[in-house]
C-alpha cells in the first residue's frame, strides 16, 4: 500500500507542449517524472489538455473490469459503459445509454478493439479511442475511418499518489483502490439478491465510483441505463440519472448505486416509485434507520457496502 512520506520531492520533465489548456487562452504541457508517458499515440491529430485528461479517466475505468468493456466519456464523466463477451455489443450499449452526450467523447477499451466494434462507430463523431492495444487490420480500418480522431494505446496503470493544487501547497491522497468483496456487503433490506444481481452491483458499484460526486448510477445486464452526476444534492443526481434510464426501467432487478449515503429515506421512495428494485450504498447515515423502512415499505432490497467512494 502507497504511504504518504514526510518530504515528496518531485522532479517533472517537460514531456510535450499541448496546444492550450482547459481553454483557448490558457497553457499547458505535459509533465512526467521520467521518459515514459503512460501511452503511445498511434493515429490522429495533436492531442490536447482536455483530450488527455478525458483519455485518463476514460482509462481508469475500463481497467476495473477483467470482462470486455467498453466505457464512452464525456467531460470526465462516463455517458455510458456496458460489458459485454461481444465487443460490438458492448459499444453499442455504451452509445445507446445516453446517444446525445457520446457525439464527441471518447471511447475506452479494456482489450484490443475488433474490427466489428470499429465498424459500429461508424457515422458517429469521437475524439479519441484508447485500449491497450490495436492489430494491424483495426489500426488500416481506423485510418479509413478518420484522419483526425486520436487512438491511444495505453500502459495498465500502477498505483500512484494523487496531487491537487490548493492555496499554497497540494492535497496529496493514495487513490481509491480499497479491496471490496461482495462477501462483505450487508443486505439490509429484502431479500438475498441472486448472482446475477450481485454481478450488475459490482459493475454499479465500479462505475459510480468513476462519476463526479454526488453520482448515481443505475444498471441492468452489466450496462449503465442512467447516471445523475456533479449535483450539490443527491435528489436531484437520482432525478437525472431516472430520467435518462427512462423507459428502461420496466423489468425486475434494475440496480441503483449511490457513492455516498442517502441522508434521507426521499431518494428511496423516488427511486421506487420509477421501478427501482435494488439499491447499492455505502450506509453510515444517521438517517440509516428510516432509509432502510422506506426500501423495506416499498419491497425493495438495499444492500450496504460500508465504503463510500467520493470523486471530486
Amino acid at each position: 500500500m502507497l504511504s504518504l512520506p514526510g518530504n515528496l520531492v518531485l522532479k517533472l520533465k517537460k514531456f510535450a507542449d499541448l496546444r492550450y489548456g482547459e481553454n483557448p487562452h490558457q497553457k499547458s504541457a505535459y509533465y512526467v517524472l521520467d521518459d515514459d508517458p503512460g501511452y503511445e499515440k498511434l493515429l490522429g491529430i495533436e492531442l490536447s489538455h482536455n483530450n488527455l485528461g478525458d483519455a485518463n479517466h476514460a482509462w481508469q475505468l475500463v481497467s476495473e473490469f477483467e470482462e470486455p468493456t467498453v466505457a464512452i466519456i464525456k467531460h470526465g464523466n462516463p455517458s455510458g459503459i456496458t460489458t459485454h463477451k461481444n465487443l460490438k455489443q458492448a459499444f453499442k450499449g455504451a452509445f445507446e445509454a445516453d446517444s446525445v452526450s457520446a457525439f464527441g467523447g471518447i471511447i475506452a477499451v479494456n482489450r484490443e478493439p475488433t474490427v466489428e466494434m470499429i465498424d459500429a462507430m461508424h457515422g458517429i463523431y469521437f475524439e479519441l479511442l484508447v485500449a491497450p492495444g490495436f492489430s494491424a487490420e483495426v489500426l488500416e480500418r481506423l485510418k479509413k475511418r478518420s484522419s483526425k480522431m486520436r487512438v491511444i494505446k495505453a500502459k495498465r496503470s500502477t498505483k500512484k499518489l494523487e496531487l491537487t493544487r490548493v492555496f499554497n501547497g497540494y492535497l496529496v491522497q493514495t487513490p481509491d483502490d480499497s479491496n471490496e468483496s461482495r462477501k462483505d456487503w450487508k443486505v439490509v433490506s429484502g431479500t438475498k439478491p441472486t448472482d446475477e444481481v450481485f454481478d450488475d452491483m459490482e459493475f454499479a458499484w465500479k462505475v459510480v465510483k468513476h462519476v463526479k460526486s454526488n453520482a448515481i448510477v443505475i444498471v441492468k445486464n452489466k450496462s449503465m441505463l442512467g447516471m445523475g452526476t456533479g449535483q450539490p444534492n443527491r435528489v436531484n443526481s437520482v432525478k437525472l440519472a431516472l430520467r435518462q434510464a427512462q423507459g428502461k426501467l420496466k423489468s425486475a432487478g434494475v440496480v441503483l448505486a449511490s457513492d455516498a449515503f442517502f441522508p434521507f429515506p426521499d431518494n428511496v421512495r423516488l427511486a421506487a416509485k420509477e421501478g427501482i428494485s435494488v439499491i447499492i450504498q455505502p450506509g453510515g447515515s444517521i438517517n440509516d434507520g428510516k432509509v432502510i423502512g422506506e426500501a423495506k415499505k416499498n419491497k425493495m432490497t438495499m444492500v450496504f457496502t460500508g465504503v463510500r467512494h467520493f470523486k471530486h
